[in-house]
């Protein structure tokens, strides 16, 4: 008996020495990093789809992970929202960036960023429809960074074509915000758009989105630019946007 149970003694241990090799803690690291990034890439596409109340377990399943693993990363809905939109806004302020950066005619600029931010309507769709959600993105302080960082740069564009002439000057960085809301609130993609025809109205109703604040000859706006402030005003109880969807 000694014998036998020496060498499954040895079998084990190399079989153990062989997890230990693959569990160091940067491999643990890396695995916990793809895990976050699948969950968070499956949650995103699952609350365009179905909304943010979607069950977790489905999510965990899209994402080809344990629901243990998921609630490990995440331990409850509120956190998995504030990751999903976090990580948006992130990508966004990038984009954001990179566009202010790389193209020296801030109209083209402008135009770039508000169809890159056709992403951005995660967060219309979500708050639109879910409490839950307005709450936990409002309590981010880390999204209200990278959304500031958004709208910053958005501002800076919009001044800039401006001051070439490029795009009407009665207008503000609140008025395209809530242009852009509009347009991305109706209609979530749909779960399979073969023809691409969702992004297709998108980018035809951007265009004449677009051709509505360029500089042409037309009738006076009445009232003022519409600033961020009054934005926040409108989603006071009763305004405008009261209905559960502040604007990105």
């Amino acid at each position: 008996m000694p014998e036998p149970t020496t060498g499954t003694g040895r079998a084990r241990t190399g079989n153990v020495g062989a997890q230990d090799r693959q569990e160091t803690p940067g491999a643990l690291r890396a695995d916990a990093r793809r895990n976050r990034e699948q969950i968070i890439e499956a949650a995103r596409t699952l609350f365009l789809r179905i909304g943010p109340e979607v069950p977790m377990d489905e999510v965990a399943r899209a994402a080809g992970v344990g629901v243990g693993t998921l609630y490990r990363r995440f331990p409850d809905r509120g956190e998995l929202i504030k990751a999903v939109s976090l990580d948006t806004f992130t990508r966004l302020a990038e984009l954001a960036r990179r566009a202010e950066q790389e193209e020296p005619d801030p109209a083209v600029a402008l135009t770039g960023l508000l169809r890159t931010s056709y992403e951005m309507r995660l967060s219309v769709i979500m708050t639109a429809v879910s409490p839950r959600a307005q709450r936990a993105i409002k309590d981010s302080p880390p999204v209200a960074e990278q959304r500031a960082e958004v709208l910053a740069v958005t501002g800076r564009l919009l001044r800039r074509a401006q001051d070439d002439g490029a795009i009407r000057p009665d207008v503000g960085t609140g008025d395209v915000l809530m242009l852009l809301s509009l347009l991305l609130r109706p209609a979530p993609p749909p779960a399979d758009d073969p023809d691409g025809m969702d992004d297709m109205i998108f980018r035809r109703l951007l265009g004449l989105m677009m051709d509505g604040l360029r500089t042409v000859p037309g009738s006076a706006l009445p009232g003022h630019p519409v600033d961020f402030a009054d934005i926040k005003e409108l989603n006071r109880p009763g305004g405008l946007a009261d209905p559960g969807s502040p604007l990105p």
